[in-house]
C-alpha cells in the first residue's frame, strides 16, 4: 500500500519513537481485532486484524526503522519488500470492505471492478520480488496509481453503502478518506514539493487517521456483533420458549388423550355415564342391557336392587316387583316367525316405559319375561301400575301380529326376605294370574317377617349411600353414589359365586371410575385451592396403585377374598370416600358460599 522510497539511514531519536509508536498503535490495533475475531468468530475482524498488522509492517518498512534494527546485508530486501507487504495489504484490504459492504446491494455493484483491481495491485506487488531494479521501479509507479484507484472506489461503495443505513460506512468512509491521504502524501513526497521531514509528519498524520478509523469501523462492527448475537440469544430463548410450550401442549394432548382412552376403556353400560364407552364395548358380551329391548338383563338388576334392598331395611320404606310375560307368545314366534315375535319384544318395552317412572327399571328376565323394579312403591300402587301396563298392552296393535296380552304378578317386598324369596313370590302371582285366565294383574300376600335385615342383604349396609355424605358439589356427588353402587355390586359378585372372570371385569370397571373420580376430584380441588391437595393427590395415587395391584393379582387367577373385600369396605369406601374427603367440605361449602364455584 505504502511506496517504498530512500529514507535517512540515521533518525532522530523523537522521530524514531513517534515513528515506533505508530506502528505500535497499528499493532496493537490488528492484535485486539485478531483476540475478539476468536471469542466472536467474525471474518471481518480477522482480516482488520491482518490488514493492520500488514499496515504496521509496511510502515516499519517505509519510514526507515528497519534500517536501525536490521543487520546491513538485509537492506536491499526492504524496499521490494516494501511493495510486495503494501500490495498484500491493498488485497487484504478489499477483502475486509467487501464483507462489511456484502449486505448492501448497490455497494456489492463496485465489488467485480475492485476484486480486480485487488488482484492486479497484488500481481503487479509481487513483481518486486525480482531482483531487478526497473522491475521495482515499476512496481512502484503502477503501485502508486492503482492503490488510490482502489480507494476511491471503496470510498464509491461506502458512500452507497452509508446511503442504505449502515453503520459501519461512515467509518469505513473515514478510513478509506485516511488511506487517499496516504496515498496523497506519498505523491506529494515523490514530485519534491514537500521535503522529506514534511511528508514523514503528514504521513505520520494521514496513518494515525487510519488507525482512528479502523478502531473506530472495529468498535461499531463489534457492537453490531453483540447486539445481533443478543438479538440470536433473545431469539434462541425464545424458540426455547416456543418449543417448551409447544412440548407442555404436547405432553397435556397425550396426557388428556391417555385419560379420555382409559376413560372410554372403563365404561359401563350404565345409562347416565356415556363417557365410558371403551368399558361398554369390553363388557358387550356381559353388557347391562338387553341387546334386543334396551331393558336391564339380569346381571344390572342384582347391581341395582341389593342396595335398593338395604335402603328399605335402612328407611323402613316400601320396595315392590312386578313380574309380568306376553300371553301365548309361542304362537306369536310359531305363525309369524321370530323376526315378528322380537319386534312384538321391542315394541312392548317401548309401551311399558312409557308407563313408568324415572326411578322404576324394566328388566328382561328371559325370553318373553320381564320384571318392573318399582322404588318407594307400596303393593297397592305397584298393583295400579301393573294393571295400566296390561290395559296399555292389551288396547295396543302390532302390525302383521294383531293384539297380544299381558299377565303380571305384583309382589311387595317384606323387611327380613331374601332377594330370591321375593322373586319367587312374584313368579307364584305370575302363575296364578295365568292360571286364572291371563290378561291381568295378581298381587301376592306380604310374608311374615320380623323386619330386620336377611342375611343376604346384611354386608351390603357398610357401603350404602346416605344423603349426609353428600359434598356439595353434584359432580362429585354423583361420582361417590357411582362408586358405592360398584362396590356393592362387586361385593355381591364375591358373595355370590360369580365366575371370576366376570369379577374381573366388575373390578375393571370399579378401577376406571376411581381413576376418573380422582382426577375430576383433584381439578375441583385445585380450582378452590385445597391446602391439602398434594396429600390428598398422594393418597388417590396409593389407592389406585393397590387397586392395579389387586386387579393384576385377580387377572391371573389368584383372587384373595379377604384383600379385595377389605379395599373396598375398609380402604376405599369407609377410609377415603367417608373419612378422607370430608377434609375438604369446608373448604368446598366456603368456595361454593362465594361464587367461585361454577359446575
Amino acid at each position: 500500500m505504502l511506496l517504498a522510497l530512500s529514507s535517512t539511514t540515521a533518525l532522530p531519536l523523537a522521530t524514531f519513537a513517534s515513528q515506533a509508536f505508530l506502528a505500535g498503535v497499528l499493532v496493537a490495533l490488528a492484535l485486539l481485532a485478531m483476540l475478539t475475531y476468536r471469542s466472536l468468530g467474525d471474518r471481518v475482524l480477522r482480516l482488520s486484524g491482518l490488514f493492520g498488522l500488514l499496515v504496521a509492517t509496511t510502515w516499519i518498512a517505509f519510514c526507515g526503522l528497519t534500517e536501525a534494527l536490521l543487520p546491513a546485508w538485509l537492506q536491499p530486501a526492504i524496499h521490494p519488500a516494501s511493495l510486495v507487504l503494501g500490495g498484500i495489504s491493498l488485497a487484504v484490504w478489499e477483502r475486509m470492505t467487501s464483507e462489511l459492504f456484502a449486505a448492501s446491494p448497490e455497494a456489492m455493484r463496485l465489488a467485480p471492478i475492485r476484486r480486480l483491481t485487488a488482484l492486479a495491485t497484488l500481481a503487479i506487488a509481487l513483481a518486486a520480488v525480482i531482483p531487478w531494479e526497473p522491475s521495482h521501479r515499476f512496481s512502484e509507479v503502477v503501485l502508486g496509481l492503482l492503490a488510490p484507484v482502489l480507494a476511491l472506489l471503496t470510498l464509491a461503495a461506502g458512500l452507497r453503502a452509508r446511503r442504505e443505513g449502515f453503520a459501519t460506512a461512515n467509518p469505513m468512509v473515514a478510513a478509506t478518506l485516511a488511506l487517499l491521504l496516504c496515498c496523497a502524501v506519498l505523491w506529494v513526497q515523490t514530485t519534491g514539493a514537500v521535503s522529506e521531514p514534511g511528508s514523514m509528519v503528514l504521513l505520520c498524520g494521514a496513518l494515525a487517521l487510519l488507525a482512528m478509523a479502523l478502531g473506530w469501523a472495529m468498535h461499531v462492527r463489534i457492537q453490531e456483533l453483540r447486539i445481533a448475537a443478543e438479538e440470536a440469544r433473545l431469539q434462541a430463548i425464545a424458540r426455547q420458549a416456543q418449543e417448551l410450550e409447544a412440548l407442555v401442549a404436547e405432553r397435556n394432548a397425550e396426557l388428556s388423550a391417555r385419560l379420555n382412552d382409559l376413560g372410554e376403556a372403563r365404561r359401563t353400560a350404565e345409562l347416565a355415564n356415556q363417557g365410558l364407552q371403551r368399558a361398554l364395548e369390553q363388557l358387550e358380551q356381559a353388557a347391562s342391557t338387553d341387546r334386543l329391548t334396551g331393558a336391564w338383563n339380569r346381571r344390572r338388576f342384582e347391581e341395582a336392587v341389593l342396595p335398593e334392598i338395604a335402603l328399605a331395611h335402612r328407611r323402613r320404606d316400601s320396595l315392590a316387583l312386578i313380574m309380568f310375560d306376553l300371553d301365548h307368545f309361542k304362537r306369536v314366534n310359531d305363525t309369524f316367525g321370530h323376526g315378528a315375535g322380537d319386534r312384538v319384544l321391542v315394541e312392548t318395552a317401548q309401551l311399558v316405559r312409557l308407563h313408568l317412572r324415572a326411578s322404576d327399571a324394566l328388566v328382561r328376565w328371559g325370553g318373553e319375561e320381564f320384571l318392573v323394579l318399582a322404588p318407594a312403591t307400596r303393593l297397592e300402587g305397584a298393583l295400579a301400575l301393573a294393571e295400566k301396563l296390561r290395559a296399555a298392552l292389551a288396547a295396543f296393535h302390532f302390525p302383521d301380529v294383531g293384539r297380544v296380552t299381558m299377565s303380571l304378578g305384583v309382589a311387595e317386598y317384606s323387611l327380613g326376605e331374601g332377594l330370591a324369596a321375593w322373586i319367587e313370590r312374584a313368579d307364584k302371582a305370575l302363575y296364578s294370574a295365568k292360571a286364572e285366565g291371563r290378561n291381568r294383574a295378581v298381587s301376592s300376600t306380604t310374608p311374615d317377617g320380623d323386619g330386620g335385615p336377611g342375611p343376604s342383604e346384611h354386608s351390603l349396609l357398610e357401603v350404602l349411600w346416605e344423603d349426609t355424605y353428600e359434598t356439595g358439589s353434584p359432580l362429585i356427588d354423583q361420582q361417590h353414589q357411582r362408586l358405592f353402587r360398584l362396590a356393592s355390586a362387586l361385593l355381591s359378585g364375591l358373595t355370590g359365586d360369580r365366575p371370576l372372570a366376570e369379577v374381573a371385569l366388575r373390578l375393571e370397571t370399579l378401577l376406571a371410575h376411581i381413576a376418573q373420580h380422582f382426577h375430576d376430584e383433584e381439578a375441583l380441588l385445585r380450582k378452590i385451592n385445597f391446602k391439602e391437595l398434594p396429600q390428598h393427590a398422594l393418597i388417590h395415587a396409593s389407592l389406585l396403585a393397590k387397586a392395579r395391584k389387586l386387579q393384576l393379582e385377580v387377572q391371573s387367577g389368584q383372587l384373595d377374598f379377604g384383600r379385595l373385600v377389605s379395599f373396598l369396605a375398609l380402604d376405599l369406601v369407609k377410609g377415603h370416600l367417608l373419612e378422607e374427603d370430608r377434609h375438604y367440605f369446608a373448604a368446598l361449602s366456603a368456595a361454593t358460599a362465594k361464587g367461585e364455584l361454577l359446575e
